[in-house]
């Protein structure tokens, strides 16, 4: 009975273990979101991100979303809403900080910010002040 148990839970911890291991699709998935996250502003396309990961457009859309639960322009839409809102709270101008974040002009952010947090980003400042 003990060498049963002790079996079950060896095999039990080996495929934990082979579940958690790192897969190529996993690595090429991190590439695209270093890309992502090292330059939120920057303009990547679908297929910047596939050439970099290894993968073709269409691997890399539905892994990504497998991943993170976020298409890959979804994501980027993320990461510069959270790089504005930074922006906004060390004082930028809104202005300023829709351009930094890689938005076409401050009304683009501006909707963006709304649909994320609920609130305008001239709100979001007046909360802080």
């Amino acid at each position: 009975m003990r060498e049963q148990s002790l079996l079950e839970l060896l095999r039990g911890l080996q495929e934990t273990s082979a579940r958690n291991r790192p897969t190529p699709a996993t690595a090429a998935i991190a590439r695209a979101r270093a890309m992502i996250d090292d330059a939120p502003a920057a303009a990547h396309s679908l297929a910047d991100l596939a050439q970099a990961s290894g993968l073709t457009r269409f691997q890399l859309v539905r892994q990504f979303a497998r991943a993170t639960g976020l298409t890959p322009h979804a994501y980027l839409i993320q990461r510069r809403i959270d790089a504005a809102r930074a922006l906004l709270a060390r004082g930028s101008a809104l202005a300023e900080a829709a351009a930094a974040g890689g938005f076409a002009d401050q009304s683009h952010m501006t909707r963006l910010f709304i649909r994320t947090y609920g609130i305008t980003p001239g709100a979001y400042v007046a909360a802080l002040a």
